[in-house]
């Protein structure tokens, strides 16, 4: 008889994996014999369940009624991993002398309690039993890479996320209505300080060896202070050649043709005997002016970005470092306010590459060290970053500077991690010192120089009990803002600071608590009910106090107010979930009042040029939604998702709607693998967009879209562990004209993308 070796707590990540390189085998193996069985559950046949022979490194599935046929088989002693969605992997022994056509395999359902596995981030110190909104993207498959959105284009797809653009090389983040300097973003833990208050400064990153992205929605002040009032966005860098046992990478090139945009990218990585690693990741890409529904050129929406990354460090039982060097570049035109006026379009020939003015160059240098040590009791982490951050908008002239803005952000982060029982305690500090410098050449000031110092200390502490597992969160922030307008360069523009002191230099303090209290109930084996209620804050930002002057590259004169205090949130979130091993569900509300909410309106001004007047004001809001998500593998080869959110926000006191909230939308997926080896993939999504029609008053009401997605991609084995993928890809298959609410190309009436047909090729090895 053959031996059966159950596993039933085999590592998920290591039937992952394997499962993915049994997909892309094409390896055949010498004549032997056959051998014929049938794969079975609580007695009834399990249809299409996966086979892999480990030997041959090959696999295929069951069919309809369970049954499978093994032939040829390889010399020697057989290992068959079986597996099946839902079910519990079995891992069977069958020796020559044993070979027989009736084998009966069992697999087990694998029906755990909710969110059993603890993912826990080391950057955040959270898991999934959080009482927080959490979620995570990955980034790896080939129809999530080469976006012409960056990261963007990939995590806006997720329930409560939305992105605010000036073309496809700008894109902010929006979560659940709030964006710009209301969200933290973290890359290679740093927490990213780069002029993320200005509307045409884009997120700063990219996708370049990143494995996946998580999400926290809602304020969560209480881990990163000011800035994460509306959620945190957090990459996680790609470490799959910690797991090979010799160098590992990838090599990807695509094509849009809607900008005409080529990307090419590369990583490669490995550990060696000692623990040591080492690894790369380098891109470029450009693209040229993108085309919007009916082939209309956007002028100057064209942009070159171009990164190289560097890690090293150690990797062991207990103990882990790594130390990140990134250098990111890039090129950014700025579309024209008049772009779709008669004879004012800025657009040039097709495949047009070339720098045109207005347009921006951003270069940054991101230095990292993180380190984290685990051990029975004690776990800790430590982070220490110096980012630098050159930003530079020219308008005029090639050979003149518009606007200059160099910034140095120096950061630490530190947490300890102690465990007694079902109870964990964990203690942080945090601290930032951010450096702003206008360059002297620079014709226009906007801010003035300033340093930022900012320290934060927080507790959090969870306890779990039977069904329960509750947490609370206690935070205390400091921050010193001070602004310098002393140099002779703002003294010959006659920039002034607010109240005009006379050692032009002004100086705000904010400081005060923030926190969290929540609750994960889980009833059975697939139910849960999450309860959370949190307050966060945000200070001013340095333009929000300080701006004085005109935006180049807009027609904006900007002005701040240093009177302003800190933003301070109530919210409460509640979540349902619902699991089985082929389905899971939820639903998501929440209701936030911000006091002291500071947004941006136009003042009806115009300045002795001509520039319109805006201005920063104050005042109390409400915000309130709801997010509904769901996935079902309702075949072995099918797997549909559903995902959907709404935003409602108001000003309490006249009831009337902010600005820049996103519409209300609807996503559908569905995904179909084909071929006995599960190498060929489609894929297709309907996105639908409501018209928002609950503008501010100095909005105006934007139409509804649906846009079509669909691709198709085809993974083939080369040799051993190397493989080819290509994809082809077609979004907004209707070449529908439509503007997102939150485009910030909207007010100008500048429609958003085309038809794009996306080529990729990746080469793994």
């Amino acid at each position: 008889m053959p031996k059966f070796i159950l596993h039933k707590h085999e590592n998920m990540n290591r039937l992952l994996l394997t499962t993915l390189i049994a997909l892309f085998s094409n390896v055949s193996f010498a004549q032997f014999e056959s051998i014929t069985g049938i794969v079975r559950s609580a007695d009834e046949p399990l249809p299409f369940a996966y086979i892999w022979v480990e030997e041959s490194r090959t696999g295929f599935t069951s069919d309809a009624d369970g049954n499978f046929e093994l032939a040829p088989l390889p010399q020697g002693t057989i290992t068959l991993l079986i597996s099946a969605p839902g079910f519990h992997p079995v891992e069977i022994q069958v020796s020559e002398e044993n070979r027989r056509n009736d084998l009966r395999v069992e697999l087990e359902a694998q029906i755990e309690e909710l969110e059993a596995v603890l993912l826990e981030s080391e950057q955040t110190g959270l898991s999934r039993k959080s009482p927080y909104n959490l979620s995570s993207i990955r980034l790896q498959g080939i129809q999530s890479q080469n976006d012409p959105n960056g990261i963007m284009g990939i995590i806006r797809q997720e329930p409560g996320l939305s992105g605010a653009e000036m073309g496809p090389g700008i894109v902010k983040p929006i979560i659940r209505g709030l964006g710009f300097s209301r969200i933290v973003t973290l890359y290679q833990g740093n927490k990213l300080e780069n002029h993320q208050w200005g509307a045409d400064h884009g997120l700063g990153v990219n996708d370049i060896g990143i494995a996946s992205v998580d999400i926290i929605k809602g304020p969560a002040s209480v881990l990163y202070g000011s800035g994460a009032l509306g959620g945190i966005i957090i990459t996680q860098d790609a470490t799959g050649y910690l797991k090979a046992d010799r160098p590992s990478g990838q090599f990807s090139t695509s094509y849009n043709n809607v900008t005409r945009g080529f990307r090419t990218t590369a990583s490669l990585g490995g550990k060696f005997s000692s623990h040591w690693f080492l690894a790369t990741d380098l891109g470029y890409e450009q693209h040229a002016d993108y085309r919007s529904a009916g082939g209309r050129t956007i002028g100057n929406s064209r942009f070159r970005l171009g990164t190289l990354r560097l890690h090293a460090g150690v990797e062991k039982e207990g103990f882990s470092n790594k130390l990140s060097l990134t250098y990111n570049s890039q090129q950014l035109g700025i579309i024209s306010d008049q772009e779709m006026e008669q004879d004012h379009s800025l657009a040039t020939r097709p495949w047009d590459y070339t720098r045109q003015l207005p347009f921006q160059e951003v270069q940054d240098y991101l230095l990292s060290y993180n380190q984290k040590t685990q051990g029975e009791v004690i776990d800790t982490y430590l982070h220490l970053s110096h980012h630098i951050n050159k930003r530079q908008e020219i308008e005029t002239a090639f050979d003149a500077l518009d606007l200059g803005l160099d910034q140095e952000h120096s950061y630490i982060n530190a947490r300890v991690k102690l465990r007694h029982s079902s109870l964990t305690h964990q203690f942080g500090i945090q601290g930032s010192r951010v450096k702003t410098t206008n360059r002297p050449e620079a014709i226009d000031i906007l801010i003035p120089d300033a340093l930022m110092l900012e320290t934060g200390l927080f507790y959090l502490v969870n306890l779990e009990t039977g069904p329960y597992f509750l947490e609370g969160a206690l935070r205390y922030d400091y921050r010193n803002l001070t602004a310098y307008a002393d140099k002779p360069w703002f003294i010959d523009a006659n920039f002034l600071l607010p109240e005009d002191p006379s050692d032009r230099k002004l100086s705000r303090d904010f400081s005060g608590l923030s926190g969290s209290l929540g609750a994960t109930r889980t009833f059975g084996q697939r139910h849960q009910v999450k309860a959370n209620f949190s307050t966060g804050f945000r200070a001013p930002d340095l333009a929000e106090l300080f701006s004085n002057g005109p935006h180049p590259g807009t027609s904006r004169f900007e002005k701040g107010n240093v009177k302003f205090s800190r933003e301070q949130s109530y919210q409460f979130d509640l979540q349902y979930q619902y699991q089985t091993p082929d389905f899971r569900g939820a639903i998501s509300g929440f209701v936030m009042d911000l006091q002291d909410y500071i947004h941006f309106k136009n003042t009806g001004k115009t300045t002795d040029n001509g520039l319109q007047v805006w201005s920063y004001y104050q005042s109390q809001v409400r915000f309130s939604g709801l997010e509904v998500e769901a996935d079902w593998n309702f075949h072995p080869r099918w797997k549909g998702q559903v995902g959907g959110s709404l935003v409602r926000a108001q000003e309490t006191e006249t009831d009337s709607p902010l600005s820049m909230i996103p519409a209300d939308n609807l996503k559908i997926e569905f995904r179909h693998t084909a071929l006995k080896d599960h190498s060929l993939r489609f894929w297709g999504r309907w996105n639908l967009t409501a018209s928002q029609h609950r503008p501010a008053p100095t909005e105006e009401e934007t139409p509804g879209y649906g846009l079509v997605h669909l691709g198709a991609s085809k993974s083939l084995r080369l040799h051993k562990s190397n493989y080819l993928e290509a994809a082809l890809m077609v979004e907004n298959l209707l070449d529908q004209h439509y503007m997102d609410h939150l485009s910030l190309l909207r007010p100008f009436h500048i429609p958003s993308a085309g038809r794009n047909f996306r080529l990729s090729l990746k080469y793994s090895f």
